[in-house]
């Protein structure tokens, strides 16, 4: 598999599972990847902190080993590939081939779907906030008049 198919599929899989999680997990009385304002005090290095919306951002760790086959009867060189335990069938052709394997380290910021009901608690909390802070501009206003 191509290390950009890897990563993408990793990517949506992860996703896909949080998106699909949501309902089940509430209908249990949780949250799954519930809504968060600020960032994460974790020693873990995972939670990279929120957007605006409450989505949280998570950094997604990779540590891929890669093969670089380069074939002679394929132009335009070799093709960065996640390597496998296994490789099945046999390549029919003469040309040369030739391989070199190598340990990828990454880190992409993924930011999770999240849990509807715990987005809008959110947002219900920052307008009551926002409200409260515009009563107290307006007071300041009327006591310096």
């Amino acid at each position: 598999m191509d290390l950009k198919d890897f990563v993408r599929e990793t990517l949506v899989q992860i996703s896909t599972a949080v998106q699909e999680s949501i309902q089940e997990v509430r209908e249990s009385g949780g949250y799954s990847n519930p809504a968060a304002v600020g960032s994460s005090k974790n020693s873990d290095n995972s939670h990279f902190g929120s957007m605006g919306g409450g989505q949280n951002v998570f950094l997604v760790d990779f540590d891929v080993a890669v093969t670089v086959d380069e074939n002679s009867e394929v132009s335009g060189g070799g093709k960065l590939k996640v390597a496998s335990v296994f490789s099945l069938g046999a390549d029919a052709g003469s040309g040369s081939k030739s391989s070199s394997s190598n340990k990828v380290s990454f880190k992409i910021p993924l930011a999770l779907p999240v849990d509807p009901v715990s987005r809008d608690e959110v947002n219900k909390r920052r307008a009551r906030q926002q409200e409260k802070m515009n009563e107290g501009i307006r007071r300041l206003g009327q006591e310096l008049i």
